[in-house]
Formats: C-alpha cells, structure tokens, sequence
C-alpha cells in the first residue's frame, strides 16, 4: 500500500529539495504534494488526504505549530514532522502538546529525515495490520452472530418452547421494543427448470443478502431463512403499511439482479415477538392453500361507463410507468401503448387531459425521488400546453414531457455507473450491497439497480460477484493462501456462500480450481 505525504515549507528550495531528495517509492510513499503556505497546505488536506506531514515552524502567513492545532480537529490521526530553524524547548514543549510525531533541527540531514518519514510509514503500517485483524474478527463474529440470530427466528416463528424466553434477551440485547408490529413474508424465487441444487442454493444465500442489504441494514424488519430453506422476513410495521411498499421495491432488485420476479406470501400484522409465530403460520397457510381468489383482481363490470372502466386500466398504466422510471425506452413505450389505451376507449378530452397530466406527474415525482433531479419548470409547461388539449393533443405534448424529462441524463447515468464500478473494484473485500452503495451516491436502490443493468447488461450485485470471483481466481492462481482467507479478502465471511458463489461461475470448488491450476490441467 502507497501512503500520501505533504511537505509545506515558504522555501521553494527547501520544499523541492526534500521533494526530490527521497526516494519515494522504495518508502512505500505514493504521492507527494507540496504547498508553500498554512492555507495551500489545508486546500490539500482537506482535497487528498495525506496521512503524513512534514511542515517548517517559521512561515510569513502562519507558523507551522498554528497550522498543526487547526488541523488537528478535521484530521486528528495525520502523522506529523516539524523542521525548525531554531533551537527552542517552548517550540518543542508546544510541538509534544500538539502530538507532533517528529522534531527536526534544520539544516535537515536527509538521512534523518528518511529515518524519521520512515518511522511513520512503519506506525501506520501496524495500524492497517491491527485494523484489518480486527475488521476480519469483527466480519466473523458479524457471520456468528446472523447465525445466531436466524436460529432464533426460525425458533420463534416455529412457536418453541424456549423461544419466549429468548425473546426477552433478545430485545434487551438488540433495544427491540415489545410492542413493536411485525409483519411475516415469506420469499418465493420462480425456479427454472435446470436449476440444480447448487444453483438453488447459491440463489437462496444470494437472496437473503441482498434482503439483509435493503431491509435488516436499514433497520426496516429481519431476514431469515426458515426450516424449510425458504427466505423469510420480519417486516417492521407502522401505520402507513409502509412494508408493502418497501417489499415492492425490494421485488424489482431482486428481479433486476436475479432475472426473476419472487413472490412474496403475506403474514398478518401482528404486535410483540411472542406473537410473530401467528403471522408466520398465517403466511404458511396462504401459501399452502395459495388462496387465489382473494389475490385476483375483481372482475370489470362493463355495464359502467367507459371512463370508469379505463380507472383500472389507467391504474395500471400508472404502477407500471413508475416501476420503470429509470428506463426511458421503456417509459416512450408503455406511453404508446396508453395512448392508443386512450382512444380505443374513446376517453373526452377532458378526462384524457387529467389523465396525462397525472402520468407525468407520477413519473416526475418518481425521478426527483430517486435521483433529486427538479423539473417543476418542464411541470409547469407541461399544465400550460394540456389545458384546452384535445385528446390526441394531450398525448402528444404529455410524451414530448417524458422524453425531455430525461434530457442530458445519460452523461450521468454513465458517470454514477462509472463511479460505482470503481467503487467496487477499490472495495472487493466490503460488505457491498446495492443498497450500501445506493446510500453513497444519494440514489434509491431501485433506481440503482435499474441503471447499472441497462448501462452494463448485468445486475449490481452480479457485477460485484463476478469482480470477486475473478479474484479469487487470481489469488488461487498465484498465492498459497488458504481458501479461507481469500474468502475474506473478496469479501465473503461465509465461506460456504463464497463455495457455492465459486462453483456456480467456474463450475469447481476453489480447491479443485486451484489443483487444476497446479497440474496444468
């Protein structure tokens, strides 16, 4: 690993000295940057991060000790070497209270200097050794504790016996409260008809961890997986039902990520985990006995009127335009077919009118909630040019709406997807979720998600497996690390997940990989 380093010195000839006097690269140093005043020095602080400085006290604008304690607050662990001129106690006592790392007397001996700079690389080395033993014990007992966790679930939505018990830990433990309402789904993946256990199973882990990314990390209810291997979540209630709307969202990753639409077999809303099992034997139920009657939609009564009847129609017009907000081929083409909707049920002008303004208002509010990009103009205009419309009138203008409302937006669907790949590429061995990584570039999930498979042709969290896999590969290939390990460093803490994972792109285990590696088969 390169770490950064800032000489900040008023003397051009000192400064570049220092700069071109060491040699850098054999010091594990990557880059290093120069300023001439306290101000520069704090611009490139606070743009690159360096994690090492050397600073002269006696500078015109502001002394070098000045420069320390401001810093200090923004960035309190940078290493720190101060050169001085002078050979004073009160620098040096003010330097030690600063936590200053080094105190050189200028002229500065080069030899001393390296020693000095090479003291901090060594100190920061330990510190990225320590942190990442401590982040691998912190994955593992992460794994332990999910572990832990689902066999409760599956404990207490089975209605054990020592599950009450349990709870009571349990939300001690996690700060649950008691009189929390919870709902049951379970998950249901549309198997295809080659699926093979392996593959079944890699579909299941792969599920339930983009379930935990969306639901358990935003602290929106609990994801595991019940006796039967099915994914199960706990949903977290509140009065506006809004479970159904965050397991709509969750539906759309998990078909853009595994080409496949779950179903999801609704609980009853019930209050307290000692009642939970209630919901859960209420979801079995309904799916045992699948209940379709209650699920299909009622039948049309065309003795209505044609405008009442279109309500339906129109309705689902509407879901199905917002559901595909981030794609703009799809949004020209679901329009078509409701303005042709429009005039086979010979709608008045008016109605049409209200109708397509509605539409676009969907849409429009959909966009701004997944990317924050306004259009209340293009809204306004879009009202001015509808009102006294006829009907094939207000199609037109209403479409002319929807492709401007995605103007100059590929530039930056690119960008975030490009942003996002690096992103991945940099951070293999994090807890990557689409909605970790949707959290970070200020987009909804759904909106992510859709992006990244139109811009790339394949799911986010495919993507993500896929870069880990291919560097597993490499490491099986060239190191002798044990599967374990490189396990972790892709960012599996499962290795049975990261097996399964291995197996379903390469057709091997990781150990077979690697012995077919070393015979040269």
């Amino acid at each position: 690993m390169g770490y950064k380093i800032l000489i900040v010195d008023d003397e051009k000839m000192i400064r570049m000295g220092i700069r071109n006097a060491m040699p850098w690269e054999q010091m594990q140093i990557a880059e290093v940057y120069t300023a001439s005043s306290a101000g520069e020095a704090e611009e490139l602080i606070r743009e690159h991060q360096p994690e090492i400085m050397v600073t002269d006290i006696s500078m015109t604008e502001m002394s070098g000790l000045e420069l320390v304690e401001q810093i200090r607050g923004e960035k309190n662990d940078m290493r720190v070497i101060v050169l001085t001129g002078y050979d004073r106690f009160d620098y040096a006592r003010q330097a030690l209270q600063l936590q200053v790392h080094d105190f050189l007397l200028k002229p500065i001996d080069e030899m001393e200097l390296k020693k000095s700079i090479l003291a901090q690389v060594e100190w920061l080395e330990i510190r990225r050794i320590r942190q990442a033993d401590s982040i691998t014990v912190s994955r593992a007992q992460g794994v332990r504790q999910q572990m832990e966790l689902e066999e409760f679930m599956r404990s207490l939505v089975m209605g054990k016996e020592d599950s009450k018990k349990r709870a009571e830990v349990f939300q001690k433990e996690f700060q649950f409260e008691e009189s929390q309402a919870m709902r049951i789904g379970i998950l249901l993946p549309r198997m295809t008809g080659d699926d093979d256990l392996d593959s079944d199973g890699f579909r299941i882990q792969t599920m339930k961890r983009i379930c935990i990314g969306m639901i358990d990390e935003q602290k929106r209810g609990i994801t595991f997986a019940d006796e039967k291997r099915r994914v199960t979540i706990a949903f977290f209630c509140d009065e506006g039902r809004k479970e159904e709307e965050l397991a709509e969202q969750l539906m759309e990753i998990l078909n853009d990520e595994l080409e496949t639409r779950p179903r999801i077999i609704w609980g009853s809303v019930k209050k307290g985990l000692g009642n939970l099992y209630i919901s859960y034997n209420d979801a079995v139920f309904a799916l045992e006995h699948e209940r379709e009657e209650f699920e299909k939609l009622c039948a049309v009564n065309w003795n209505r009127r044609g405008e009442d009847i279109f309500q339906d129609v129109f309705r689902e017009f509407r879901n199905t335009l917002v559901c595909n907000v981030g794609e703009k081929e799809k949004i020209s083409h679901i329009f078509e077919r409701f303005s042709t909707a429009v005039e086979s049920y010979n709608l008045s002008a008016k109605y049409a009118r209200s109708c397509c303004f509605e539409l676009a208002s969907s849409v429009y509010f959909a966009r701004f909630s997944d990317t924050g990009n306004s259009a209340d103009e293009k809204l306004s205009v879009l009202m001015q040019a509808l009102s006294g419309a006829d009907r094939e009138r207000a199609c037109q203008v209403t479409a002319m709406f929807l492709e401007n409302l995605f103007e100059g937006e590929e530039g930056e669907v690119h960008e975030l997807v490009g942003k996002v790949k690096r992103r991945i590429h940099e951070n293999l061995a994090d807890d990557l979720t689409v909605a970790s990584l949707a959290e970070q570039y200020y987009v909804t999930p759904n909106y992510l998600s859709r992006l990244f498979k139109r811009v790339t042709g394949e799911g986010c969290n495919e993507y993500i497996v896929r870069k880990r896999i291919e560097q597993a590969k490499s490491l099986l290939a060239t190191t002798t690390l044990k599967v374990g390990e490189i396990s972790i460093m892709v960012g599996y803490h499962d290795m049975n997940y990261f097996s399964l994972a291995f197996k379903k792109h390469i057709g091997v285990s990781p150990v077979k990989y690697r012995e077919q590696i070393q015979s040269g088969k």
